[in-house]
């Protein structure tokens, strides 16, 4: 009887302390999860049958994961909500578990694509990311919520067969124009200079001549008044963030373009992923 009791007691302690895990008890089957109830049942049946689909196809997971405010599961922002679940649900195909996943939180209407593994920072460049964000951010701010996700599914389908056929997204990025080399000789140049110091000492001495009935102003309005003086406060305001730049494409040299690079992929995190959010 009482090894019964204590079973009782410890099933209850495990239901407890696993409660707040509850919420992603899918995550590690279904590729599709919505605690939102945006989609209805059979919707979120098909968007994940074709997620699996092309996950199997290509071995990099395509997920969705759908919370009412990620604030309610981790101590952070989306950014951090998405690493964590990828990262204690273990998701991902093979050692590097490469695959991307959209997370949504609808509280704040963020949302956040996260890459990771390898060849999914390699099929996901920030370039990429910011592409596919535009293929289903038009829908979600009609609402409609099975279309962007669908969009968001395809679309990842076709960056992950680019990438596997050696292609993947990118952003070229040409190196800015060199500077201008001085066309003037050196002869030339001092001549000039000779011409400049002989018209601005004539000018100075005119000048001075000119300045003789000046009188001391004692009130920085007249000063302001004649464009002499500005006073008014400029500052630039940043805000760092530390992130690894990887370059994630190498053409062979023959086809390569010349002067310039392709954009990559921002690796952030402690996870090593990399990340396109923002809202919708």
């Amino acid at each position: 009887m009482k090894k019964k009791l204590l079973l009782a007691l410890l099933l209850v302690l495990a239901l407890v302390l696993g409660l707040s895990a509850s919420a992603f008890a899918e995550a590690r089957l279904d590729f599709v999860t919505d605690e939102a109830g945006l989609l209805s049942e059979e919707e979120r049946t098909q968007l994940n049958e074709r997620a699996g689909q092309i996950s199997e196809q290509y071995q990099c997971g395509v997920y969705v994961v759908i919370v009412n405010d990620c604030r309610s599961y981790v101590n952070g922002n989306i950014e951090t909500f998405a690493e964590e679940v990828f990262d204690s649900y273990d998701l991902g195909y093979g050692d590097a578990r490469d695959g991307v996943m959209l997370a949504m939180s609808m509280s704040e209407r963020d949302y956040d694509i996260y890459a990771h593994g390898s060849f999914g920072n390699y099929a996901f460049t920030d370039y990429g990311k910011d592409q596919l964000a535009e293929s289903f951010l038009d829908n979600f701010r009609r609402n409609d919520w099975a279309g962007g996700f669908r969009d968001y599914v395809e679309n990842s389908g076709d960056l992950i067969r680019r990438a596997k056929e050696g292609n993947p997204l990118d952003q070229w990025i040409p190196d800015p124009e060199p500077e201008p080399e001085p066309s003037l000789s050196s002869g030339k140049v001092a001549l000039s200079a000779l011409i400049s110091a002989l018209f601005g000492g004539v000018t100075v001495g005119s000048m001075k001549k000119q300045m003789k009935t000046a009188v001391k102003q004692t009130r920085a309005g007249n000063y302001v008044a004649r464009g002499g003086v500005d006073l008014r406060v400029r500052d630039d305001r940043f805000v760092n963030r530390t992130v690894t730049r990887q370059v994630i494409r190498r053409d062979p040299p023959s086809s390569r373009p010349s002067g310039g690079h392709y954009g990559g992929t921002s690796i952030s995190g402690s996870h090593g992923g990399s990340h396109h959010s923002g809202k919708f």
